[in-house]
């Protein structure tokens, strides 16, 4: 497992230098086993994916979840993962701020969905996840990216591959580049900065998915990808704990 971090500190830093860290085990067995259920239920296919040797997959996929669904607001809200979130966009020192009330008003929530990358899909290209933001680099960090795994992440089933240290470039990715990939456990998580170069890798496996849910948080400053609240309505902000208001 690569960039494996054993505290909240480490984890921080450990973005900051290389620009990704996985927190191991976030989820325990039964909030995993509810996830997967709760995933399952929402995600549905999206034709026509890039397979492998030219071919054409079926993937799955579930966007808009905010907006659609209450059943993952404890894991956007997790305190390990927003004191994470805060202290790479906001500073270190931020790291153990409290987690209530206004603590996290510089920070937001911006999307939120479940991807499976079904048998037989192929890589998806080297990208950075921060373009929407027409600033020019190398900056502040505007974004953190998360995928918590809902099926262990293994090279054979398409684990995300990272590009070490890129979210310092200004350039461009070079295609033959070298990159690690991420493999993790089921519950455990993979942050990393919005500007490090990422993709996949090809799901070579015959029956084994790999699902995640992702959440992308960002600087309360900037405009949130899925629209003002997420998507959802003012009476159901409303309605929704004070932390979680927090975050929109």
């Amino acid at each position: 497992m690569n960039g494996v971090t054993p505290s909240i500190e480490a984890a921080v830093e450990r973005i900051g230098t290389e620009g990704f860290a996985v927190i191991p085990n976030l989820v325990d067995e039964d909030r995993l086993a509810r996830l997967s259920d709760d995933s399952d239920a929402l995600l549905h296919p999206v034709p026509n994916q890039p397979g492998l040797n030219g071919t054409r997959a079926t993937g799955r996929m579930f966007k808009g979840l905010f907006r659609s669904s209450r059943a993952f607001d404890d894991i956007i809200v997790h305190p390990t993962l927003l004191a994470v979130v805060r202290g790479v966009l906001v500073g270190p020192q931020q790291t153990n701020a409290g987690y209530y009330g206004n603590a996290f008003r510089d920070i937001q929530l911006s999307t939120t969905m479940i991807k499976d990358v079904q048998p037989g899909e192929n890589i998806r290209a080297l990208h950075q996840d921060d373009g929407f933001f027409p600033i020019p680099r190398p900056r502040q960090p505007l974004a953190v990216n998360t995928l918590l795994a809902i099926d262990p992440f293994t090279v054979a089933n398409g684990a995300t591959r990272v590009v070490p240290r890129s979210h310092h470039w200004s350039k461009k990715l070079e295609p033959d580049h070298d990159f690690v990939t991420v493999e993790m456990d089921a519950g455990s998580i993979l942050i990393f900065n919005g500007a490090v170069w990422h993709g996949r890798g090809p799901n070579t496996t015959a029956d084994r998915c790999r699902r995640a849910l992702n959440i992308y948080y960002s600087c309360s400053w900037l405009r949130q990808l899925e629209g003002h609240y997420c998507g959802l309505p003012e009476v159901e902000v409303e309605r929704l704990p004070e932390t979680l208001k927090a975050l929109l």
